[in-house]
This record gives structure tokens, C-alpha cells and sequence, in this order.
């Protein structure tokens, strides 16, 4: 039961979604002396629907992935992936160490014909225009060619289209700029793997300061940039709280000012709250991995094992594959 919380946090979201989703099971793996304390309140029905699986063994957030891998197949991380490959459940959400996390997924579950690279894909709000978009891949790939940067396309325009069903995704790659000549050569590469795709509704290049506008639904970028771009936002939502409160606790004009604005400023606050957006997808695999942040929130893991859920019932690595069987490999002359 990993993540900076443990099961305070996982089991207490769990209990909260098992509440809101009455036709939904749920397993829980970790050491039942850290969970029965928290279930002692569970109503009959709501219990029947929670199957806890006893380990005392946890991957660390400091583990190196190859040694999790290795030394770790009695780990709540292990059991709960190869439950997936099992088919005894339908999603893992996880939010362990997520190096580790990559590396048990691609070796229980392995990746489906025709992905190189699995990707992890995070939600990314629109504030100004509603909704929200996909950005990947943001940590799971430091180093992509063109051909990875399409797979990706693909894969986050089928997860794109099962959140919002029957539109057709915009999908954009991330540069340093719109012009043509601009970017990496992969990453030109790439654009012209796209703008050749049938299956693709691709828009051209997005730059930073374009990724929360809405002007695509699916931004793709390596991992490095993808990681970079997603973890610099998360801190500039947090400066901003932190700017609120420092402007409401000042001198007696200025705290009247913020009770005056406080009312917009939790609307606003709310639109860019992370938690709602966490839940980072592990897309390539041959089933449903959801990898939450560490230090997320009750209602931030809540909001990922939901995201789990939508993916399960979209079929998205099922849909994928089909995508990636009718691809031929590209000749970029």
C-alpha cells in the first residue's frame, strides 16, 4: 500500500469509491494489521465488495526498479499487477515508486504488438475553456524517436476518445515553437508521421505556454519534457494558493480585499486542483495500469482508481491493439 500516506490515504478513497460505485469490487493487497483498523466501520454490504490480500512487503520509493523487479514478487506492487495478467481483477492503481511500478508492468503484463515503449499519460485541465486534455508521455521515456512519438499519438487519442466518446481527438506534438522548421529532427519527423495518419486528427505543433489552452486534446512530448512541463504546473498551482493566502492574511485593507475575492479565488483554485486531475495512465501495456502520485489526496487516489475504471470500461488496451494492428510501418523518404 504505497504512496507517501499509505493506507490512510489508499484504503480510505477505496472505502469512499466502493460508497459512490455500488456494482464495483475492489481488491486491496498490504498488510492487514495497517488495513483492518480502517475497516471497522464498513458497513455488511459495502465489506462483501472488498477482498483484502495479506503482504507484508512493500516496494521503497527509494528502490531501484531492476532490484523491485528481481527481489520484490511478494511486494503489494507485484501481486497487484499479476492479478491483472491473471484476470482476476481488470485495473491496478498503484501509488508506489513508479519506476518500479514500469518495471513489474512491462515484464508481467508486456506491451501490445506493434508499441515499442509503454507511456504514462497525464490529465491536464483547460481552466478557460472546460474539460480536460492528455499529455504524454511524462516520465517513462527520457529518450523517444518519431516512430515512439506516434505510437503515443495513437495511444492517447484512443484513451482521448473513450473519456469523451464520439469526438474525434485533436492530437498536437510539443515544441519550442509552430513553425515547421522548429524542434528536434525526431521530433519533425514525427509531425510528418502524423500529419500522414489516418486515424489521427492531428493540429501541428503546441508550445508550452498553449497546454492548458484546449487548443488539442492530446499533447505529445518525450518523457523528460512531458515531465518537466507537468511538474512545473503542479508548482505554479501550489504558488498560487500560497499567493492567495499571503494576500488574505496582510494588513486590514488587504484581508478585506481576499474575504471580497475568496469566493472566486476557490472557484478558480478548484478548476486547476491537481487532485482531481491525478491518475496517470500506463498506456502500451496488455492491461490497465494507473499510476497515482505519491503524495496524492483521499479525493486525488479516488479520482485515480475512477480513472481506472473508465479505462476498464472503454477496453482501452483492447482498442489499441486494433489501432496498432492496422498501422503498417512507416517509410519516411
Amino acid at each position: 500500500m504505497g504512496g507517501d500516506f499509505g493506507p490512510s490515504v489508499t484504503v480510505s478513497a477505496s472505502l469512499n469509491f466502493l460508497l459512490d460505485n455500488t456494482d464495483t469490487n475492489l481488491v486491496l493487497i498490504g498488510d492487514t494489521a495497517r488495513i483492518d483498523p480502517l475497516l471497522i466501520d464498513l458497513d455488511a454490504s459495502t465489506r462483501s465488495r472488498l477482498e483484502i490480500i495479506h503482504t507484508s512487503v512493500c516496494v521503497l520509493e527509494e528502490s531501484n526498479p531492476v532490484d523491485a523487479l528481481r527481489n520484490f514478487k511478494e511486494s503489494s506492487m507485484y501481486l497487484a499487477v499479476n492479478l491483472v495478467k491473471e484476470k482476476r481483477v481488470d485495473a491496478c492503481v498503484s501509488a508506489g515508486n513508479t519506476g518500479a511500478l514500469l518495471m513489474i508492468g512491462r515484464h508481467i503484463l508486456k506491451t501490445i504488438p506493434g508499441i515499442s515503449k509503454p507511456a504514462i499519460v497525464a490529465s491536464i485541465p483547460f481552466p478557460l475553456v472546460g474539460g480536460r486534455g492528455l499529455l504524454l508521455d511524462v516520465g517513462a521515456n527520457v529518450a523517444c524517436d518519431a516512430q515512439n512519438l506516434l505510437e503515443f499519438g495513437v495511444m492517447g487519442s484512443v484513451l482521448a476518445a473513450s473519456i469523451n466518446p464520439g469526438r474525434n481527438p485533436r492530437v498536437a506534438l510539443l515544441n519550442i515553437g509552430e513553425e515547421e522548421h522548429k524542434g528536434t529532427e525526431q521530433i519533425r519527423i514525427a509531425a510528418r508521421l502524423m500529419e500522414n495518419h489516418e486515424a489521427l486528427q492531428y493540429v501541428g505543433y503546441i508550445e508550452g505556454n498553449e497546454l492548458f489552452s484546449g487548443k488539442a486534446d492530446v499533447i505529445v512530448c518525450d518523457g523528460f519534457s512531458g515531465n518537466l512541463s507537468i511538474k512545473t504546473s503542479e508548482g505554479v498551482v501550489k504558488v498560487i494558493a500560497g499567493l492567495v493566502r499571503q494576500g488574505a492574511s496582510g494588513n486590514i485593507m488587504s484581508r478585506i480585499a481576499g474575504l471580497l475575492a475568496l469566493p472566486l479565488m476557490k472557484r478558480m483554485l478548484v478548476k486547476i486542483d491537481p487532485s482531481q486531475f491525478n491518475g496517470a495512465s500506463v498506456l502500451g501495456l496488455q492491461g490497465t495500469i494507473v499510476k497515482s502520485h505519491g503524495s496524492a489526496s483521499i479525493s486525488g487516489f479516488q479520482s485515480a482508481i475512477a480513472q481506472a475504471l473508465r479505462e476498464v470500461k472503454a477496453d482501452v488496451p483492447k482498442i489499441i491493439q486494433e489501432k496498432m494492428a492496422g498501422i503498417a510501418q512507416p517509410c519516411i523518404c
